[in-house]
C-alpha cells in the first residue's frame, strides 16, 4: 500500500472514530426521507439544490475543522508530523476523505427525489467541486482560532457568504448578474442544477472554474496550514 493510500485510509478510520460518518449520514438520511415523502408534492429541484449545497459543505467546512481540533487536542497532531508523513499527504488525503463523504451524502438526497433520472456525471463533479473548496475553505479559516467553538463564531459569516450569496443568486434572491461568476462554487452549483433540472449552462465556464478555484484553495490551505499549525 503507498503512503498515500494508507494515511487515506487512517483518516477514513479517525473520522469514524470521532463520529463524523456516523453524524453526517444520520443528518442526511433525515433530509433525504422528508425529500422522499414530499417529492409528489410538486417540483424539489430548487429544494434539493439548495439542501446539496448546505448540507455536503457544511460536513466538508465544519467537520473536517472539527476533526482536526479533536487532534490538535488529543496532541495528535504534534506526533504525526514528526514521522516520515508528508504535509502534502495529510492535506490531500484529510481533505479526500471528508468530500467523498459529503459527495455520497450528496448522492442520497439527489436519489431520494429523482432515482436515477439526473445526470450523474455532471452530478458529481459538481458535488465534488463544493465539497472540496468546502473543506479546503475550513483548512484556510482553521489556523484563525485555536479551538472550534471560536472557529465557528469567527468563521461562519465566511461560510455564509461562501454558499449563500451564490445560492440567493439561484433562487432569484438577488441579481448578480455576471458578477455571480466570480464567486467560487458557482461552477458546482451550474452543474449541479444542470444535472437536477437539465438547466442550461455555461460548461466550459463550471470546469474552468474548479480547475482554478480548487488549485488556489488548496494553495492557500497549504500556505496558511504550515506557517501556522505546523511550523508555530
Amino acid at each position: 500500500m503507498s503512503p498515500f493510500a494508507a494515511q487515506l485510509k487512517w483518516q477514513f478510520t479517525l473520522l469514524q472514530k470521532n463520529s463524523i460518518i456516523s453524524i453526517s449520514f444520520a443528518v442526511t438520511l433525515i433530509y433525504a426521507l422528508l425529500l422522499f415523502f414530499l417529492r409528489d408534492v410538486g417540483s424539489l429541484d430548487k429544494v434539493l439544490v439548495a439542501l446539496v449545497l448546505n448540507d455536503p459543505s457544511v460536513i466538508g467546512y465544519f467537520f473536517i475543522a472539527l476533526a482536526i481540533y479533536t487532534e490538535i487536542k488529543h496532541q495528535i497532531l504534534p506526533a504525526l508530523f514528526v514521522t516520515p508523513v508528508r504535509l502534502h499527504q495529510f492535506l490531500l488525503s484529510r481533505t479526500l476523505s471528508i468530500a467523498v463523504i459529503g459527495v455520497i451524502c450528496s448522492l442520497v438526497l439527489v436519489v431520494s427525489v429523482k432515482g436515477l433520472d439526473f445526470g450523474i456525471l455532471a452530478y458529481l463533479i459538481g458535488s465534488t467541486g463544493i465539497c472540496t473548496m468546502s473543506a479546503l475553505l475550513g483548512l484556510i479559516m482553521l489556523p484563525y482560532a485555536d479551538e472550534f467553538l471560536k472557529f465557528a463564531m469567527l468563521s461562519a459569516p465566511v461560510f455564509l457568504a461562501f454558499v449563500n450569496i451564490s445560492l440567493l443568486q439561484y433562487l432569484g434572491a438577488v441579481e448578480l448578474g455576471v458578477i455571480k461568476y466570480l464567486f467560487p462554487i458557482q461552477g458546482s452549483l451550474d452543474l449541479i442544477d444542470h444535472a437536477v433540472s437539465a438547466t442550461p449552462i455555461h460548461t466550459w465556464y463550471s470546469y474552468l472554474s474548479l480547475l482554478v478555484f480548487i488549485p488556489l484553495f488548496y494553495g492557500m490551505a497549504y500556505r496558511l496550514f504550515s506557517r501556522k499549525i505546523v511550523h508555530q
